[in-house]
């Protein structure tokens, strides 16, 4: 364990600083040791999920807050996946395919991005309830077996009616299993009463034939635009990618009038998210992977009160655009009633981003 104190430099790997830079897109696996981590503000903490042998998001929200990792030199990692894809809406699952991961080929029409398919293996939506039990006080924990390797785990939850389970709602349906997996019911750590409840799920798999998730295994590197996917065998599957962009600045294509005669103004972007129905339960694949955060351009207006884009800066670029932006706020210093709205694009991208590591 490395120690050390106020004023006290401590390295990583022998450097005299404990700052990792990154461009969007690059990652850093931290070395051996216990360490608090900070992510930068569009940087992820990131572990290696043992079941589907992927990195998965930590700090999805990029919210400043710092998180204890006990790295092995290979299970955590800094990810700066600004302006990179990091997974896929399946609106058309296709059919006839070969159920199994990694049978269809997905290939990303820019960024160099790498995908793993899964064919098949969904649990259904609807689990049954054997026995509903007696003497909840609190809905238990409901924990369903992972699938083979390279498949994504079903979750699920439920209510909890006079001590007895009432529902269960399916979070997500997984992919690739081969089996229907047992669900295990564990109490909630303050129930000391609650006992016999059974839940089972259907021995009839969903999505045979059909792709029920598909992730990347590699995020290859920043965009400017969304790609397009093809997959082999075609049939007819279709998907959108999910992003994850950041402003990078702003066009403008009508500076309008009345923002204030050379005075301040504030671009605000909301988070873009991605539309579209899902053919299965599953957000982790998809809406879920990020907490997005609304991105904030700063800039002067003209002397005779137009936005213009000369010395506009980004102040926050965001987090988690899932897709290009096509709706903002802008807000005007001063002036009267605004008498012709002013019209801007907005540019996304990646951005490098500084975190920090702690040796505790």
């Amino acid at each position: 364990m490395m120690l050390g104190g106020q004023g006290i430099a401590l390295g990583l790997r022998g450097n005299k600083s404990n700052a990792v830079s990154l461009g969007a897109g690059s990652g850093y696996n931290i070395p051996p040791n216990n360490y608090m981590v900070t992510p930068g503000p569009y940087s992820s903490l990131q572990y290696l999920d043992p079941v589907t042998k992927v990195w998965r998001t930590i700090g999805a929200s990029s919210s400043l807050a710092p998180y204890l990792a006990d790295s092995d030199g290979g299970n955590y990692r800094l990810k700066n996946l600004s302006g990179c894809v990091i997974g896929a809406l399946i609106t058309n699952a296709g059919s006839g395919l070969t159920n199994g991961i990694g049978t269809v080929t997905i290939a990303a029409s820019a960024g160099g991005s790498a995908w793993t398919s899964v064919v098949g293996g969904a649990i259904n939506a609807t689990v049954a309830i054997t026995t509903a039990g007696t003497l909840y006080t609190y809905p238990p924990i409901l924990v369903i077996d992972a699938p083979p390797v390279g498949g994504i785990q079903a979750t699920a939850h439920c209510t909890v009616t006079g001590g007895a389970i009432a529902s269960v709602v399916v979070d997500d349906q997984g992919a690739g299993y081969t089996a229907a997996p047992k669900i295990t019911v564990i109490n909630d750590p303050r129930d000391t009463t609650g006992s016999g409840g059974v839940l089972t799920v259907n021995a009839t798999l969903a999505g045979s034939g059909t792709l029920t998730a598909m992730y990347p295994t590699d995020n290859g590197t920043a965009l400017t635009a969304v790609p397009t996917f093809t997959f082999s065998p075609a049939s007819t599957i279709a998907a959108t990618a999910v992003m994850n962009f950041v402003a990078t600045g702003i066009t403008v294509g009508v500076g309008g009038a009345v923002y204030g005669n050379a005075q301040p103004f504030l671009v605000c972007v909301p988070p873009a998210i991605v539309s579209g129905a899902s053919v299965l339960v599953n957000p982790r694949t998809h809406t879920g992977l990020t907490m997005p955060r609304a991105s904030w351009i700063a800039g002067t207006s003209t002397v005779g009160g137009a936005v213009t884009a000369t010395g506009a800066v980004v102040t926050d670029a965001g987090f988690g655009h899932q897709a290009v932006p096509n709706g903002f706020v802008i807000i005007g210093g001063s002036g009267g009633p605004v008498t012709t709205s002013a019209q801007v694009t907005v540019t996304v991208g990646g951005i490098t981003d500084v975190s920090y590591l702690q040796p505790v």
